[in-house]
């Protein structure tokens, strides 16, 4: 089924009551978007913009670098590092029959291929480029996650205003999800405060499980003190569960005493069982440790030490098989 949004003298009327006029030089370049195929236009990039391309990995190690933007195959993403110094990103927007079927935003030095040739439209201002996005975001579910994607990695403060007024108010939970997501990503510094409420204070205990996800994944300097204050305030043993995961995830040095106190002191046996899980997530060392402490403690419930040994046996370490036996050996 086509996309309601057409390029039309109507559609663009339309476009310009919601968000507002284009400036004089955007409504010739994008308005102007209908011919069939591949259209893309450079936008400024926000500062914390991560690198997005498409990856296949062999053995550990990036085998090909290239998009196909008719297809999906390899992943989409980055390799976890911003390099800080890509200025500009690619808007790459596919029509088909006068409907928008496609929207991704890729760094600039992303090679791609496609199966029709690409329209290049140049520069377009990020704030034109983002009035330009912002009606799909909900016009067209399909295509939704990857508008909320694009308008994120848009320099400006009108990006982030609707990051965080999709992140507040949409009715489509995937859409609040998404805006959280890149909200933290890429400006997890100035949203600071939205993200923590999301965190702390939303109803629904999805989203506060979601907002602490991206938060853990945002490079803040915090994450450590937001995971372990949800882990111990939060009112849904879920929420707390993945608060330890998290924090296990993050490799904070303060992990295995905090995670090992939620161990002797929550309330919820589920969370417990988590807490011994979240431990084994630890890098190697550290987990192995942390696991062993709680085998080796006399005053820790039998079905905590069970669950303990369990996961020791599970994650393989080096010495983990050598310390089994010796305890196996001891009965």
């Amino acid at each position: 089924m086509r996309s309601p949004w057409k390029t039309s003298t109507a559609w663009i009327a339309l476009l310009l009551i919601i968000s507002g006029p284009l400036s004089n030089r955007a409504v010739g370049q994008l308005t102007g978007i209908q011919s069939d195929g591949w259209h893309t236009w450079q936008v400024p990039a926000v500062a914390a913009v991560p690198d997005l391309c498409c990856y296949s990995w062999r053995s550990g190690n990036i085998t090909n670098r290239r998009c196909d933007l008719d297809g999906r195959k390899g992943a989409f993403g980055g390799t976890g590092e911003s390099d800080g110094g890509d200025e500009h990103v690619q808007i790459y927007v596919l029509m088909q029959g006068s409907s928008i079927e496609k929207i991704r935003a890729l760094s600039s030095d992303c090679p791609v291929t496609a199966s029709s040739t690409i329209a290049d439209i140049g520069l377009i201002d990020a704030d034109d480029s983002v009035q330009w996005l912002q009606p799909f975001v909900s016009s067209n579910r399909k295509i939704s996650a990857g508008t909320i994607a694009a308008i994120a990695v848009h320099a400006g403060s009108r990006a982030r205003d609707i990051l965080i007024d999709k992140a507040t108010h949409a009715i489509n939970r995937d859409h609040r999800e998404a805006a959280i997501f890149w909200m933290a990503q890429t400006r997890v510094y100035e949203t600071a405060g939205v993200l923590k409420s999301f965190i702390y204070e939303d109803l629904d205990p999805d989203i506060r499980e979601h907002a602490a996800f991206a938060y853990s994944q945002s490079g803040a300097t915090d994450v450590s003190d937001v995971l372990i204050k949800q882990g111990r305030t939060d009112s849904d043993p879920k929420v707390r569960s993945q608060a330890w995961f998290w924090l296990a995830e993050s490799e904070a040095d303060e992990s295995e005493a905090v995670i090992r106190y939620a161990l002797l002191n929550d309330e919820d046996e589920d969370v417990r069982e988590e807490a011994v899980f979240a431990l084994s997530q630890l890098p190697e060392e550290r987990a192995m440790r942390a696991l062993i402490q709680v085998i080796e403690d006399q005053e820790m419930a039998m079905a905590m030490r069970e669950r303990a040994l369990f996961w020791l046996a599970r994650a393989e370490f080096a010495d983990a098989y050598a310390y089994i036996d010796s305890v196996l050996g001891n009965h």
